[in-house]
């Protein structure tokens, strides 16, 4: 887990200064790491993973375009303006915030009902909860990682 979030970091930070091939790499990286953490926690029978995987694959796509790119892009914002934001920024910036933890449940909440529906309730849950723990250490790893906004 910890290489997970060493990963998401490098790949953060590389996503601001990084070109676009470098950029893919890194993250190409961070799926074959988080799919290996996913792997391990669920530790799924061949039966279940044939079924499984495919459905997973849809859903890291899905997640990377309606969450990830997003969340990248917000970083980039939010790093360029840190020291000299102003309210209506920080504004915008809190709201799309809160707009991509949002749809990143709805997406997880939507992949929950086809993981159930096509292997088991099990798996389901246990998919949603190390989905959750992946997402959460990522974005705590990250505040971490970000400068805070000043006291003006």
């Amino acid at each position: 887990m910890k290489r997970l979030v060493t990963i998401t970091l490098v790949f953060c930070c590389a996503s601001a200064f990084a070109q676009q091939t470098e950029t893919e790499l890194i993250r190409s990286a961070f799926r074959l790491e988080k799919k290996a953490v996913v792997a391990q926690f669920l530790q799924l029978s061949d039966a279940d993973a044939g079924k499984f995987w495919p459905i997973y694959e849809k859903y890291e796509q899905e997640r990377v375009a309606q969450v990830g790119n997003r969340r990248l892009q917000l970083i980039d914002t939010y790093t360029k303006k840190y020291e000299t934001m102003d309210d209506a920024s920080a504004d915008k910036l809190v709201a799309e915030s809160a707009a991509i933890q949002k749809k990143e449940i709805a997406v997880r909440d939507k992949y929950y009902g086809l993981v159930k529906k096509g292997v088991s309730t099990n798996v389901a849950a246990r998919f949603y909860q190390i989905e959750d723990v992946v997402s959460v250490a990522t974005r705590m790893e990250l505040y971490n990682q970000l400068p805070m906004l000043q006291k003006k």
